[in-house]
């Protein structure tokens, strides 16, 4: 039978109480790869305590401690790369919101059946300084559908926001008819 001791000895090693001899524990703990110094215990059933002991070191080799920093590094890049992303895209999310909404407060000054021709300019204030507006309103006279003396005037209104993202010149275009 084997068990462990629960107390220490002066090394810090488990003691191994067994009731085979020291010779064949010697043989088994040899084809295991430990190491074992044989000491008399001093009374009880079992006649040998064997300080037993791993022949290999504790703790990582330096390439195991090179390839776990090579894996940990990777992936910290694509988790930053990922991150760098990820906050282009809400910032140019946020540009295209706030583009939408001037193009619609825009479209809202001009009226509903504005004077054609086409006009441009620039938003008031500092943190809309990057987006200029132009507007464009179109005429076209159609005739009515039951009265072929009758015409309808229809205007196209665009009015279109365009902002500097980094080095590229991007735009938001917004459409409406007015119908008189």
């Amino acid at each position: 039978m084997t068990t462990w001791n629960r107390r220490r000895v002066k090394d810090c090693v488990p003691v191994l109480r067994t009731a085979i001899g020291p010779a064949k524990l010697a043989g088994v703990l040899r084809t295991a790869n430990w190491l074992y110094t044989p000491r008399q215990t001093g009374g009880g059933n079992e006649p040998y305590a064997v300080a037993v002991r791993s022949t290999g070191a504790a703790g990582f080799t330096l390439l195991e401690v090179l390839v776990a920093v090579a894996i940990v590094a990777i992936a910290l890049v694509t988790f930053m790369g990922l991150h760098l992303h990820s906050l282009d895209d809400t910032i140019r999310a946020q540009d295209l919101t706030t583009a939408v909404l001037l193009a619609q407060g825009k479209l809202a000054t001009m009226g509903e059946f504005p004077e054609t021709g086409e006009a441009e300019g620039k938003f008031e204030g500092p943190e809309l300084e990057r987006f200029r507006w132009v507007t464009a309103v179109t005429e076209r006279t159609l005739d009515a559908l039951k009265d072929g003396d009758r015409q309808v005037i229809v205007r196209h209104l665009e009015v279109t926001v365009r902002w500097v993202d980094g080095q590229q010149l991007r735009h938001y275009t917004l459409e409406a008819y007015g119908v008189q």
